[in-house]
């Protein structure tokens, strides 16, 4: 399997024929046709379906090309870095972040480092990521560290920091328990709830955490992709939902009022990166950046170890003090 070959199977599927694929690549069209037919071959399966005067991808093939694109936009950042490196410009630093986490908290604490010690000298990437993709996204090199809900795979990665607090419950502004300072789990048992898809280890832990504790035949639930979706539909009145703090940062809480709960609900975040890699001297200082920010501006914080146990307290003191 050559690179050439991957080059065009992306540029017929990007230009949608052989012809056009051949004139985006600077190659004739039979010499395309022939790169993609060895590919077949190798590969052992079709990757178009020839119906004159389309072409597509076959089942098969739209899998290939899926993991093809994620090879190919590595060697073109690959190419890229090494023509910085040629001209001498400096690293970019590179950072993975949950998509919740890195449209908030990310931002404030990039914007309060920068008033005082820029962290980064010519270029930042930003990645927005799911929850699963982090550990083997760092395995891979594609970032320096991650800022993500805990808990990941621990053994492969080496956490910097890591701490919790409890969620918040999002009402309405015109419900009427907004005008109770703490919010009981049996306060809200026949209203409509909105969760998070449970796809993710910690989402499935808020889900299952409001679902239950609200269970009644008489209420409805929804189940939405993210905190800014539940956000809106708790501000049009169609439902409450249980919000993280962490990802609450920088979002729209117009007609939304934020209440803690009696029984608190723990969210862990935390900053990790690659057990052997070794991290340049910006990346280090975000990270202690981010923890300093974290810890000064999110109500209740404690730093934890990767388990959820406060840092400095016993497993055994920790049960007897939730008992």
């Amino acid at each position: 399997m050559e690179i050439r070959q991957l080059e065009a199977l992306n540029a017929i599927v990007t230009s949608g024929s052989v012809t056009a694929a051949g004139r985006m690549l600077g190659r004739s069209q039979p010499v395309v046709s022939r790169q993609i037919s060895d590919l077949e071959s190798e590969l052992g399966f079709m990757l178009f379906a020839r119906t004159r005067p389309a072409i597509t991808l076959t089942e098969q093939g739209g899998e290939f090309y899926q993991e093809v694109r994620g090879i190919l936009a590595d060697l073109h950042q690959l190419e890229s870095r090494v023509q910085g490196m040629r001209s001498g410009q400096v690293r970019p630093l590179r950072i993975l972040a949950s998509v919740d986490l890195a449209r908030g908290l990310l931002p404030e604490a990039l914007a309060r480092m920068d008033r005082f010690s820029p962290v980064f000298r010519q270029k930042l990437i930003i990645e927005e990521v799911v929850h699963e993709a982090p550990a083997s996204a760092l395995s891979e090199g594609r970032a320096d560290f991650a800022l993500l809900s805990l808990p990941i795979d621990v053994e492969a990665v080496r956490v910097h920091w890591c701490g919790q607090a409890p969620c918040l419950l999002a009402l309405p502004a015109s419900h009427p328990l907004v005008s109770r300072d703490v919010i009981q789990f049996d306060d809200i048992r026949n209203t409509d709830v909105i969760t998070l898809l449970n796809r993710y280890r910690m989402r499935y832990h808020l889900t299952s955490s409001l679902a239950q504790a609200t269970a009644d035949e008489n209420r409805r639930h929804v189940e939405v992709g993210s905190q800014q979706t539940a956000l809106s539909m708790v501000r049009l009145g169609l439902g409450v939902a249980l919000i993280d703090p962490f990802s609450i940062r920088g979002a729209q809480l117009d007609g939304v009022v934020l209440r803690p709960l009696q029984t608190d609900i723990a969210y862990m975040i935390g900053a990790v990166s690659q057990a052997t890699h070794e991290l340049p001297e910006g990346a280090l200082r975000l990270i202690q950046g981010l923890h300093l920010h974290v810890q000064s501006s999110i109500p209740h914080y404690v730093d934890t170890d990767p388990s959820g146990l406060r840092q400095g307290v016993s497993r055994k003191t920790e049960v007897l003090r939730s008992a």
